[in-house]
């Protein structure tokens, strides 16, 4: 599988010729019959091999009449469906020991074609599945084409869980290098994406998974910091900020090692809250917007990236793209507790995290390049919340001496809660009068 290519760069139509193509080979039969998409759930990709070779205004399955032609012969279909999935299966021949005491010869798990296609195929009539395993040559086994890796699709996602034990427990600094040697058994296994290769997959995944969006100035974000008893409350942009850069800090977070400043907030005042506290206490809630439009990488939208069949246009990368996004945007949000664990916790999305504020770069629209100024991240605390981390120092928010400010503070917004937590999550608050 090719680690760094989400797109064949091919049209459909070139991509139904070459798969069917593919699938010559193991297709000898004389079915003159007819099948619609509707036959076959009308999967998208498999809808447009039918429209290709579509000959027919009549399926001879379901009998459905068309104005025009939209059943193609079964064979076509048949060619095009093996041709898809040897992209993930093979026969043992190529790929497994000869086992004699097994039931088919082969070292491990084998199926014939009818288990494969009812493995992959949507349908709902049964003899729509049963004319395309007729039309297969009947002397062939199958099996998963590497049998000692998760399916293409799958690896992405164990690649990525891979990597953050990897860069937790074996290597932080060097992993990048292509000259880094393991020293014994490091927990990074070579059948999956090289640790020095992750992070620019990672840009590629986001690019082609589309995450990257705008938030502009009408965007409300809001900042909360704890305040102790008999301490002052907080109401300046230098307060309610980020912390500052000092020998001593600002401590390491989700998102940025030790003495690396970013400023993190939410985009509803709901989910400032209840990430504020794990205990009864006082909060100052500062409210800031953007100076001018941002570019963020957006893991905190609500729809989930849509399913990609075998049978469609995209890499076996692409299919896998949804598992790996979603493990990797988990990865980030995960409650970590604050027990010194998280200095390990946090290392895979720290070092995510530098990566997109410094070498990351998508364009401006104008034929230029921009880097990315944070990250949108769902609340653990509260479902329907949406965090920030925004790569945003004090000195770069409007009021203080930076010339080109990022963000803006809005100080008659700021407010004063007394807080109510139980079980290490907030449960009310309440606003104190200023």
């Amino acid at each position: 599988m090719s680690t760094h290519q989400f797109d064949y760069g091919l049209s459909p139509g070139d991509f139904v010729e070459m798969m069917h193509h593919r699938g010559t080979q193991d297709v000898d039969g004389s079915d003159t019959r007819t099948v619609c998409a509707g036959c076959l759930r009308d999967d998208s990709g498999i809808a447009k091999a039918i429209g290709h070779f579509a000959t027919s205004r009549q399926c001879d399955f379901c009998e459905r009449r068309f104005r025009s032609e939209r059943a193609a012969p079964i064979e076509d279909v048949a060619r095009f469906v093996i041709g898809c999935l040897r992209e993930d299966y093979d026969i043992p021949e190529n790929v497994l020991f000869y086992d004699k005491d097994s039931d088919y010869g082969f070292a491990g798990h084998v199926m014939d074609k009818v288990e494969l296609l009812e493995e992959n195929l949507p349908y709902d009539d049964w003899d729509v599945l049963d004319a395309i395993a007729k039309c297969i040559t009947d002397d062939k086994m199958w099996c998963e084409a590497n049998p000692g890796l998760f399916l293409p699709h799958r690896q992405l996602a164990s690649s990525w869980e891979t990597f953050s034990r990897y860069v937790k427990h074996s290597s932080r600094y060097m992993f990048l290098r292509p000259d880094e040697q393991r020293r014994g058994y490091d927990g990074f296994d070579d059948n999956y994406i090289p640790a020095r290769r992750m992070l620019d997959l990672l840009g590629e995944a986001v690019l082609a998974a589309d995450l990257v969006r705008t938030i502009g100035p009408r965007t409300r974000i809001f900042r909360a910091r704890p305040v102790r008893e008999g301490d002052v409350w907080y109401s300046t942009a230098l307060e309610l900020g980020p912390p500052p850069s000092s020998e001593t800090g600002p401590p390491a977070g989700r998102m940025n090692a030790a003495g690396i400043p970013v400023f993190y907030g939410a985009l509803e005042l709901e989910t400032c809250l209840s990430e504020a506290l794990e205990s009864n206490g006082r909060v100052s809630v500062g409210l800031f917007s953007p100076s001018r439009p941002l570019k963020v990488l957006d893991l905190a939208r609500a729809e989930p990236l849509p399913y990609r069949s075998i049978f469609e246009a995209v890499t076996p990368a692409m299919r896998g793209l949804p598992a790996f996004i979603e493990a990797f945007r988990d990865d980030i949000a995960k409650v970590t507790a604050r027990d010194g664990r998280e200095h390990i916790d946090y290392v895979p999305a720290q070092i995510v995290t530098e990566y997109f504020r410094r070498v990351f770069v998508v364009e401006d629209g104008e034929g230029g390049e921009e880097r990315l100024h944070g990250i949108l991240y769902p609340s653990t605390r509260n479902p329907a919340g949406r965090n920030v981390a925004l790569f945003v120092s004090r000195e770069e928010i409007k009021g203080t001496p930076f010339e080109d400010p990022v963000l803006r503070f809005h100080p008659r917004s700021t407010g004063r809660f007394l807080v109510t937590a139980g079980d290490d999550a907030v449960s009310s608050w309440e606003r104190v009068a200023s």
